[in-house]
């Protein structure tokens, strides 16, 4: 998984290429500059403070000025390269993740309904959130200095190559075993960050449950146990992470360790080059302070491997879910144009996972233009699911539904929804405006579009009461508004849209009668004329519609008015008999 990761980094990351050599050049020349320091301070040695302190010969000052004339200028420059490596990956990777963002954002809105259910909401926060940050922190902070460690790290072995050559070689001889502890490492790392990711993802959905549920845990007493649960969570990830971490702090120790027995070494192998005549002191000098400059380096790479590591991880992770599969548009979908909204559903089978008992079986049923149906049934029989098939949110896995003759699986998908509005029986509005969420509808509705929508749907009132009348934010989810005012505004939402097909998931089921009565009012006048599907709670929403199905396992099983299902004394009278002449 890793190695296609990092394969496919590669090729999304060529736009980057241009601006990533620049910061690679600048890494290079920061990495010679940081040769200087060491050659300087050699300098100073041999022809200053040698010749002072032993009177072999005149202190040449000419080269102590130029030594540290050279040694401040290196030190300039190199904070200026560093810089400039430091900015210009950073703005790459964080473009790149930018772009990958956006990229997650798309696939999840344009995913279809039975990959997106699913998924945990918790689980695509938690790829959002922790993924793109631990690849944010790599970005931003390892890269970089990855980059500048790296080359700093070969620019200072090849000057300890030209100094003495076998003095090195015992640098160069522990490279292997530094290799393999470093590969090893890396193994452990990416599988506990992987266990960390998900550790993380179920506490995320731990937390978006109960913030979605908190009248449920209120009222059921259930403060203890949702504690109990998130602890449990929280010290899975806990231990996960504490894992990681182990790991990546214990990788520097080794590497400093197999260092450590290297640099001792060349200490005692290049003080006894000293003694026997082929090193001075001046060079000695410069050659240890190029081993600090090797050292230094390494250590930090191994913990910069490490990020790097988890970085991957997080990407791969974020790949997944971009790879999942988009709504799919037919192969040269045709243009429909505005229908008149007669339904068929041609024999439609449909069953959510392989195996299992459909949840649509066998259905066949025809849906004037212009009229309007109720769906009926047990909870479980299949309403929603028949619903959906309309503007597609699930494709049949046999048959057919047609709109006007025309098989919706050959249309295009927007010219589809753009002729349907749907008003569920929970009102889901956006942290936005009044106005903005009825626009929802229609972007380019007008104000006085807008107005008379919320008129239609008796909202303008309540409006008007409002602090900022149609520029009142609604809240995150409506919760500024009550029940009955979220309906009123849902409904003016689909007024404004003026669709030929609406799907309406009981409205007024969960009102109050003042409530329910506005909205009723509302549909009287929404309804006419369009084709309207209801999926049906209450009686009066039973007794508004022409034609009712009756749906029970997945199957229709009668069809008809009312009265006429109430004389048969089938199914629908027995349903009807147990839940709505209470």
């Amino acid at each position: 998984m890793v190695q296609s990761t990092v394969a496919r980094l590669a090729r999304e990351a060529r736009p980057y290429y241009p601006r990533l050599l620049v910061a690679v050049g600048l890494g290079a020349v920061n990495s010679l500059l940081v040769l200087v320091a060491p050659w300087a301070l050699g300098t100073i040695f041999n022809r200053v403070i040698v010749p002072a302190t032993t009177h072999t010969g005149t202190p040449a000052l000419g080269a102590l000025y130029f030594a540290l004339a050279a040694t401040y200028a290196s030190l300039v420059l190199s904070n200026f390269a560093t810089y400039g490596t430091s900015y210009i990956t950073t703005w790459c990777g964080q473009r790149f993740l930018a772009r990958l963002r956006q990229g997650l954002y798309d696939r999840l809105l344009r995913l279809p309904l039975e990959s997106f259910d699913r998924w945990r909401p918790g689980e695509l926060i938690a790829r959002f959130n922790s993924d793109l940050q631990v690849m944010s922190d790599a970005v931003s902070v390892s890269l970089p200095q990855l980059i500048n460690a790296l080359l700093t790290f070969l620019s200072s072995l090849i000057a300890l190559i030209v100094i003495d050559w076998l003095l090195t070689l015992v640098l160069i001889v522990i490279a292997p075993l530094m290799s393999i502890a470093v590969s090893r490492f890396q193994k452990l790392i990416t599988t506990s960050m992987t266990r960390s990711q998900s550790r993380i993802a179920n506490l995320s959905s731990t937390l978006t449950e109960i913030l979605q549920a908190q009248r449920i845990v209120k009222a059921f007493g259930r403060e203890e146990f949702e504690s109990k649960r998130f602890r449990h969570r929280n010290e899975d990830y806990f231990g996960a992470f504490m894992k990681l971490n182990q790991f990546v702090y214990m990788q520097p120790v080794v590497i400093s360790s197999i260092l450590a027995l290297g640099v001792i070494a060349i200490i005692w192998l290049s003080a006894r080059e000293v003694l026997i005549g082929r090193l001075n002191s001046g060079l000695l000098l410069n050659y240890w302070l190029l081993v600090v400059n090797l050292v230094n380096p390494m250590n930090r790479m191994a913990a910069f491997v490490g990020d790097l590591s988890k970085a991957l991880v997080s990407t791969g992770r974020a790949y997944e879910l971009l790879d999942l599969p988009a709504e799919e548009e037919a192969g040269d979908p045709l243009p429909m144009p505005r229908v008149a909204g007669e339904i068929d559903f041609d024999d439609v089978w449909f069953s959510y996972d392989a195996g299992e008992t459909p949840a649509l079986a066998d259905v066949n049923a025809t849906i004037g233009a212009g009229e309007i149906i109720a769906l009926v049934g047990p909870s479980g029989a299949g309403k929603t699911t028949l619903v959906n098939m309309i503007p597609r949110f699930y494709r049949p896995q046999r048959g057919r539904v047609l709109i006007d003759g025309i098989d919706i699986a050959r249309v295009r998908l927007a010219d589809l929804r753009a002729q349907i509005a749907i008003v569920p029986q929970d009102p889901q509005l956006f942290r936005a405006s009044v106005a903005e969420n009825i626009r929802y509808g229609r972007l380019d509705a007008s104000d006085d579009e807008v107005h008379r929508a919320a008129i239609e749907a008796n909202a303008d009132e309540f409006i008007q009461t409002l602090p900022q009348g149609y520029d009142t934010e609604v809240g995150e989810r409506g919760v500024r508004l009550s029940g009955g005012q979220r309906q009123r505004i849902a409904i003016a939402r689909a007024i404004v849209r003026d669709p030929r097909i609406l799907i309406l998931d009981e409205a007024t089921s969960a009102l109050d009668r003042h409530s329910e009565a506005l909205i009723e009012a509302a549909l009287d006048r929404l309804l006419p004329g369009r084709t309207t599907v209801i999926i049906a709670h209450r009686l009066s929403t039973i007794r508004r519609a022409s034609t009712i199905l009756y749906i029970e396992g997945g199957r229709v099983l009668e069809t008809g008015s009312h009265d006429v299902l109430l004389a048969q004394g089938g199914a629908y009278a027995r349903l009807h008999a147990a839940q709505f002449t209470a």
